[in-house]
């Protein structure tokens, strides 16, 4: 990359000091003429002679400026154009990401989620395992690659991916895993796909098991998956409640009730005020 930058500052340096020289050079000539008169070096140059010269050499620094004018012009205009097909390429370039993430549900259960979060369609998308000597990696030689394989979408790809779609899926849990090592799996998943015009990308994503080590949860899971279950069980008492062929034994408290209920505590207040007075 530095060497590319010194490149281009060196070339851009080019031009600049081509004019400079050849703005210079019929300075200088002139400049020389002017001197030899003085000093009657050269034969004697007449006034008609020297404009003449003088028009020639203006003539030919004003054809050479022209001349480098519209090739930085063309150089300009190729810009212009390689940074319009640059911006209309960026316009319709997707971004295809996987990650490896935990569920809502609980922490041992992983989730892998495949999204395109560029701004075009992305089409023909593929993945490859690869394992830290650079080999891609078969199915069978690896268990948390045979969970990737099981999903249709790595093991055979993805036609296509709309622009801000994503795929969510289970992949395994780690009470699954009979493995005692797993946490020294360590591979590469290098995703391929093309935008609409062909133009092919790549993309990779690293998972290093070991970097589980340590991490634990606290709270049993995300509380509004929680109460989402305890909403559902409400849902069902009640549900039940309504449409079973069973009656429901209810008891009412009416003001009757309560006007009794008054008088007998009146009555058993009165008894004992009777009672403690003799």
């Amino acid at each position: 990359m530095e060497v590319t930058k010194k490149r281009k500052n060196e070339r851009s340096l080019i031009p600049l000091v081509i004019i400079i020289g050849l703005v210079c050079a019929p300075l200088i000539f002139i400049l020389g003429i002017v001197v030899g008169i003085e000093i009657q070096v050269s034969s004697v140059l007449t006034a008609d002679s020297l404009s003449s010269w003088v028009s020639a050499v203006a003539t030919v620094a004003i054809a050479v400026l022209t001349f480098i004018l519209a090739k930085e012009t063309w150089y300009l205009r190729e810009a212009q154009i390689e940074q319009v097909n640059n911006l209309r390429k960026e316009n319709i370039r997707p971004n295809v990401s996987v990650a490896l993430k935990h569920s809502n549900l609980s922490f041992n259960l992983m989730m892998v989620d495949v999204s395109n979060l560029g701004k075009g369609i992305a089409r023909n998308v593929s993945f490859k395992f690869i394992d830290k000597n650079g080999n891609e990696i078969a199915k069978g030689n690896n268990i948390i690659v045979d969970a990737f394989l099981e999903l249709h979408v790595f093991s055979n790809g993805m036609h296509s991916l709309g622009i801000r779609q994503k795929v969510d899926s289970f992949l395994f849990s780690f009470f699954d895993l009979k493995e005692d090592d797993f946490l020294t799996h360590f591979f590469t998943i290098e995703v391929s796909y093309s935008d609409v015009e062909g133009n092919i990308y790549t993309n990779e994503l690293t998972i290093d098991f070991a970097e589980f080590k340590g991490i634990t949860e606290i709270g049993g899971g995300d509380p509004l998956h929680k109460m989402a279950g305890d909403l559902e069980k409400l849902r069902k008492v009640i549900e039940q409640m309504t449409t079973s062929s069973k009656k429901l034994n209810v008891n009412t408290y009416t003001a009757k009730d309560r006007d009794i209920q008054t008088q007998a505590i009146k009555k058993r207040h009165a008894e004992f005020l009777q009672k403690n007075t003799k």
